[in-house]
């Protein structure tokens, strides 16, 4: 028999590294603080988390909008096996400070150009410079509520092999164009990744889809690593993004066909302090 869950939920994993998963939306860091997130990896007792959706966190994307999850709730199955109902109930929108006009439609349209431009030069210098201008002109995403496109129900099972089931059969799949599964950690914390090879810092694309079989992020000394698999019937995509006091997050995302109804991968977490 499940029980509703109220307070975080903290198991450890080893020594130094715990997994926590909140019933509401903490920890509330920078622009995404108002959405659902999903587990949090800790070191010390420490959230890793930084900008980061966590692991087995859903983003849909329909025709008429990106759809996230600003309401949740979580029930306990088993000590270590809880689900997370996630309610797709909030699009973002962009305006100037807290009470300006919402400016979706310059920005859409300025978004596109950035994206383009990023994805076919590689130039992150300028485009970090040009996000930490974006804060300082007070330009800030909200989440606004809207009508819910369903339920995505997520069941993690916590351990050094976090098991993550995704069940999509209550998502409205009407003009549904791809589902995003994230596992996002800090990305100040995490600064290496690799798949066929190393690549560090700022040298991370924010935006790579993986040819290899797995993938895999770290910090700088690898003593922390959380590591996925490519499966079948998905795409699996690696990213970086930091900028000081604006984005932080380090991330393997699964990218799924709308006509998924199931989902199960598994989040491997390396814990090598002790060899260091």
């Amino acid at each position: 028999m499940a029980t509703k869950l109220t307070e975080p939920i903290t198991i450890r994993v080893s020594d130094r590294v715990s997994l926590r998963l909140y019933p509401d939306s903490r920890p509330h860091n920078l622009e995404i603080a108002d959405l659902q997130k999903g587990v949090v990896l800790m070191l010390d007792r420490k959230e890793l988390i930084g900008e980061g959706a966590g692991f087995g966190a859903p983003v849909v994307r329909y025709a008429d909008g990106t759809f996230f999850s600003t309401s949740a709730k979580v029930y306990v199955y088993e000590p270590k096996v809880l689900m997370k109902s996630f309610l797709m109930d909030s699009v973002s929108r962009k305006r100037f400070g807290t009470s300006g006009p919402y400016v979706d439609q310059i920005y859409s349209i300025l978004h596109r150009i950035f994206t383009w431009t990023y994805l076919r030069f590689k130039c992150r210098p300028i485009f970090k410079k040009i996000i930490e201008f974006r804060r300082t002109l007070g330009l800030r995403t909200e989440f606004v509520k809207v009508r819910s496109r369903g339920m995505v129900n997520i069941t993690y099972t916590l351990s050094s092999s976090l098991q993550i089931k995704v069940d999509l059969t209550g998502l409205d799949t009407q003009g549904c164009k791809e589902i995003l599964i994230l596992n996002e950690q800090d990305g100040d914390f995490f600064r290496r990744y690799f798949d066929r090879e190393e690549v560090t810092g700022d040298e991370i694309e924010a935006w790579r889809q993986v040819i290899s079989e797995n993938a895999s992020f770290s910090d700088v000394k690898g003593s922390l690593t959380f590591a996925l698999k490519k499966i079948n019937g998905s795409s699996l995509i690696s990213g970086r993004e930091h900028v000081k006091r604006c984005l932080s997050w380090s991330g393997l995302d699964y990218s799924l066909r709308p006509d998924t109804r199931d989902f199960t991968y598994t989040v491997e977490i390396t814990d090598a302090f002790d060899e260091n």
